[in-house]
């Protein structure tokens, strides 16, 4: 069930309604694990047979974990939760993108094995609600976590919380669990609507700027032959804008509903493309999975303890984000590209340590808003192998775009394709990119002490201008394919 669909608009209602009923009474926590079961079965009832024995899996394991008396035990079910887990990821996301590379492997020896592959649906979601659960049993394990969750039903409400279940934000057992062992509580007024206004703003970025910046990028990706080097570099800005807009924008929905009920979840962007490094990019974009990638990957296999150690944890850790992403050789491309300029942001830091240069006033205020435009820029061209279909794809938009800047080719000779689109996108990045800008600098915690009249105009200003600009094609949500 999408957010930006009718049905949710009734589930949302129907939900609302119970939680006022329920919310005080034993019955709510199962009411909350009977809604999002219906939330996320809407896509496929089969879905929910998957996610019930994944919960019922690690639940399971937790509890023997945190109740063994020696390190075997425990670490015999830990490694039962993780093999059950990332099985199940393993067999329905990546069984077939093996199957077909070591098809492709054998054939190129002379070896012909014949087809492999399986006819699989991909559940929605599956990589969120898995990281979710392996995060609980290793936290058990490690004791980051002291007490098991021992009521099914709670444990299971946690995994399959509605607002983020099918795309994030990634949250931890201790975060979450807490909130739902102690139920709803009251909420004060300015909390929800601080939630609601975070619905509305999450709700502007998915239907104001991605959805209309979706019709620009999905036409240069679907035939890139018929345009020219800058339409296509007008395309990955597009782009650029598009997944911001969509995953952010899922998130603050996300989020922002979770407030209106009474919990809270951790942020998952922070303006990411006003970063001046690619490290403060990742401690800005997907902050749920960049810091689980973190606790859980990078620190594990040493971390930073060397310069070796570092450059190839960051290698591993980056390829294993852009297969977390997708089952594609273009994400995992993706993934190579961003631990490349990580390390070479290291080498420009190293020498930026030994320079004597030490840049201050005027100079450092300008050399920061060239670092953000330049993160921008090579994010932006880093994004071509994610949005790309195969590597084909990839080769011919970069192709174009190099022979453009060869020959000088780079007037509009096609005409401007999508210019209705184009409009709108630049309406609503304009906006968002100011209202992001603002927030970068300290306006939003001023904005927070405004009266509720003010806000509410202000928001009653950002759906006038999301009804008049805004795409309703009803674009799904990009995240969801992961």
């Amino acid at each position: 069930m999408s957010f930006t669909s009718l049905s949710f608009l009734l589930f949302i209602t129907l939900f609302s309604a119970g939680f006022l009923a329920l919310a005080r009474t034993r019955a709510f926590t199962p009411f909350l694990l009977v809604a999002s079961y219906i939330f996320y079965g809407y896509w496929d009832y089969r879905f929910c047979g998957l996610l019930a024995l994944s919960t019922f899996i690690d639940f399971y394991c937790g509890l023997k974990i945190a109740d063994a008396s020696d390190r075997r035990t425990k670490k015999l079910f830990l490694f039962i939760s993780l093999g059950a887990n990332l099985g199940m990821l393993f067999f329905f996301k990546y069984y077939n993108f093996f199957a077909d590379s070591a098809e492709v492997a054998l054939a190129t020896l002379g070896v012909e094995v014949g087809r492999r592959t399986l006819d699989i649906l991909l559940p929605v979601g599956i990589s969120f609600y898995t990281f979710q659960n392996l995060s609980y049993g290793i936290d058990l394990y490690t004791g980051e976590l002291k007490a098991p969750e021992r009521s099914l039903v709670r444990y299971a409400s946690f995994v399959a919380f509605f607002p983020q279940l099918v795309a994030g934000p990634i949250v931890r057992a201790r975060d979450l669990l807490p909130q739902i062992q102690q139920r709803p509580r009251d909420v004060p007024f300015h909390e929800r609507f601080a939630g609601l206004e975070k619905v509305i703003w999450g709700y502007f970025l998915k239907i104001g700027l991605a959805d209309n910046a979706a019709v620009v990028v999905d036409a240069r990706f679907h035939q890139p032959e018929f345009f020219n080097a800058v339409q296509h570099v007008i395309g990955l800005v597009c782009f650029s804008l598009q997944i911001y807009g969509d995953f952010a924008g899922y998130s603050l929905i996300a989020i922002g509903l979770a407030q209106i009920f009474g919990y809270h979840m951790c942020d998952n962007f922070a303006r990411p493309y006003f970063a001046t490094g690619m490290r403060d990019f990742w401690r800005r974009w997907h902050i749920s999975l960049s810091t689980w990638f973190r606790d859980y990957l990078y620190v594990p296999m040493g971390g930073s303890r060397t310069r070796w150690l570092r450059i190839r944890n960051v290698v591993i850790t980056m390829l294993v984000s852009g297969l977390w992403h997708g089952a594609n050789w273009t994400f995992l491309l993706w993934g190579a590209l961003h631990g490349a300029l990580m390390l070479a942001e290291d080498g420009v830091r190293w020498l930026a340590r030994h320079s004597p240069l030490r840049p201050t006033g005027m100079a450092l205020a300008a050399g920061r808003l060239v670092m953000v435009g330049l993160v921008f820029a090579v994010v932006t061209l880093a994004w071509l192998p994610f949005r790309a279909d195969n590597l084909h794809t990839v080769w011919t938009i970069l192709s174009i775009i190099g022979q453009g800047i060869a020959h000088g080719d780079l007037g509009l000779s096609h005409g401007n394709q999508q210019a209705s689109s184009l409009v709108r996108v630049a309406i609503t990045g304009l906006i968002v990119l100011t209202v992001d800008a603002l927030i970068e600098r300290g306006a939003g915690r001023r904005y927070a002490g405004v009266n509720v009249v003010a806000r509410s105009l202000a928001c009653s200003a950002l759906i006038l201008v999301m009804l008049l600009f805004g795409s309703f094609a009803n674009h799904a949500f990009i995240y969801f394919q992961f």
